[in-house]
């Protein structure tokens, strides 16, 4: 699809990886070829009885024609280190996919496209209890029966918000839809001349971050001939 149309496409799967599932962001280019993925680094509350754990070796920021791309899930965009990492990256098109529809969560995507100097483009579902299948019989809620099929059980909100914390287009909270707007990478160098988080604006003598971007495999072979090899493929 992303060949067909000639859109850069950054999409959320459940990656399976021999037997752990992780919580994935997929990144397409306009011709159709795959850029890489970012896997969720923490799995957000009962999320870590299905979810893997991603590293620091899929936390990339892809240098486009039309920008640099990257991505944080859902409620690790709440996590600071993870952003100072991705705006030393050099991000300028910053995706938020999430499942969070809260009110607060536009304060928090207006605030990341502050910080970092960057267009922020959060995607959320818009979903009825309609669509999705019945709860097992054996399964009870304790809510299914307030809800009828069309009741909506997440909201939306998707919203596209400029670096100087304009909001652009959305929030949607109307149903799915599409929602686009122009960008303009200009007003990036135009937000990092006031504020540079990772450039001018910072102090490493004082404050500083460390990532290890390396993958963090569990077991390591060392061969006879002294080449050490991952576990994982």
């Amino acid at each position: 699809m992303a060949g067909k149309y000639k859109v850069y496409l950054v999409m959320g799967v459940i990656e399976r990886d021999g037997y752990t599932l992780y919580c994935t962001v997929l990144f397409f280019d306009s011709q159709g070829r795959y850029l890489g993925k970012h896997r969720k680094v923490m799995p957000t509350g009962l999320e870590r009885i299905i979810w893997g754990f991603g590293d620091g070796s899929t936390i990339p920021v892809f240098e486009t024609p039309i920008g640099k791309i990257s991505a944080a899930i859902c409620w690790e965009n709440r996590m600071p280190l993870l952003r100072t990492a991705l705006y030393a990256k050099g991000v300028e098109i910053y995706c938020a996919p999430t499942a969070d529809s809260r009110e607060v969560w536009q304060a928090s995507m207006t605030h990341i496209a502050l910080e970092g100097g960057c267009f922020v483009l959060s995607a959320n579902q818009f979903c009825r209890r309609k669509d999705y299948p019945p709860p097992p019989e054996y399964v009870f809620t304790g809510t299914e029966e307030d809800l009828s099929p069309d009741s909506v059980v997440c909201a939306g909100g998707s919203v596209i918000i400029s670096p100087s914390g304009t909001v652009l287009a959305g929030p949607n909270y109307e149903g799915e839809a599409l929602i686009s707007a122009d960008l303009d990478l200009g007003e990036v160098v135009r937000a990092k001349f006031d504020f540079d988080v990772v450039g001018h604006y910072s102090r490493p003598e004082i404050l500083s971050l460390v990532v290890k971007d390396h993958p963090m495999s569990p077991v390591s072979f060392t061969s006879s001939s002294g080449k050490v090899e991952s576990s994982q493929k």
